[in-house]
Order: structure tokens, then C-alpha cells, then sequence
């Protein structure tokens, strides 16, 4: 009996379209993650937490119509993912400055481990690190890519400086969600 692989041998991973569907698995994984924050967890989400909910679900609605719409090229998808994706990422990175350098005080996230904007911040790096490895694995729409990137940064200073100082909190109330660090009068 000959020993012929051929018929059985798959043939291998288009990797051009596994980045793409990384991307869209990263977006979707992050979009269950916002909602399990505020349905099942019941925070309250900060004017940042919000812009960072909305870009995640652009980012992944953008890739998964981009999937079913014919004679629409992946890498234009992936150019047109950047925009939320890299406004997102800056300002979950913004955010997560501001609660490391004690500004705001915000909740434990899904995991139970890093806080909400932490966890946000990570699912952003994974998204921008699937588009990016699309974006030049393809090589093709390159500079559109940077383009992207910069019109999210543009779309992240716009929200980040529309955001209103949050409250104060009262002394002893439950952390439902990002909030000014409760002083305590001595």
C-alpha cells in the first residue's frame, strides 16, 4: 500500500486572512467583554469607558460586514478597522494612566485581575497587533494605514478632551465604576 499524504493534506492557512479573522475574534471577544461589564457585572461606564465600548463594536461591526461584502478587498477593511481600533487603543492607554497615576479610581474588569481600562487597554494591543500584522503582511495600503491611525489619534484627543471632570463620591460608596479616588476628611 502506498503511502500518498496528498489526499489527505490540507492545504495551508491563507495568512492574509487569518489576520483579518484574528482581528475580527479579538474585536468580538471585546465587545462581549464591554457588554458582560455593564449586564452582567452592572457598571456603570465613565465618559471613557464609553468611547472605548463604541470604538471596539465600530471595529469589529467594520470587520464583519467587511467579510460579507463581496468585491470589498480585506485590506481596505483593515484601513478602515485602524480608525476605532488605534482611537480606542489611545484612549484605553490614556485611561489606564490615569487610574495607574491615581486621577481615577476604577473597578476590577472581567478578569477580576486588572481593572476595566487595563483589560481594554491588552484587547486593544491584540486588536492593533492583528490589524498591523494584516496591514503589512499584504503590504498594500500601507500609507492609508498610517493614515488611519493618525485620524484615530485625531478622533482620540477630540473625545478625551470633551470628557467632564467626573463627581466626587461620596465616602463609602461602592465602586460601580470609574469615579475621582474617595478623600477621606482627617
Amino acid at each position: 500500500m502506498a503511502n500518498d499524504t496528498t489526499a489527505t493534506s490540507s492545504p495551508a492557512p491563507d495568512l492574509k486572512i487569518l489576520w483579518t479573522r484574528l482581528a475580527l475574534f479579538v474585536a468580538v471577544v471585546g465587545t462581549l467583554g464591554s457588554l458582560h461589564l455593564s449586564i452582567q457585572m452592572e457598571l456603570k461606564a465613565c465618559p471613557l469607558c464609553y468611547y472605548q465600548r463604541s470604538f471596539i463594536m465600530a471595529a469589529a461591526g467594520i470587520l464583519a460586514f467587511g467579510m460579507f461584502l463581496p468585491g470589498v478587498p480585506a485590506a481596505g477593511q483593515t484601513v478602515l478597522a485602524l480608525v476605532p481600533a488605534f482611537a480606542g487603543g489611545a484612549i484605553a492607554a490614556y485611561h489606564s494612566y490615569l487610574e495607574f497615576t491615581g486621577v481615577l479610581e476604577c473597578p476590577k474588569g472581567v478578569t477580576g485581575v486588572l481593572v476595566a481600562p487595563r483589560e481594554s487597554l491588552l484587547v486593544y494591543v491584540l486588536l492593533l497587533a492583528a490589524l498591523l500584522g494584516d496591514l503589512f503582511q499584504r503590504g498594500v495600503y500601507v500609507m492609508q494605514g498610517i493614515g488611519a491611525m493618525l485620524l484615530g489619534l485625531v478622533f482620540c484627543i477630540s473625545c478625551a478632551r470633551s470628557v467632564a471632570p467626573l463627581p466626587p463620591e461620596a465616602p463609602g460608596s461602592e465602586l460601580k465604576g470609574c469615579r475621582k479616588p474617595v478623600q477621606t476628611k482627617t
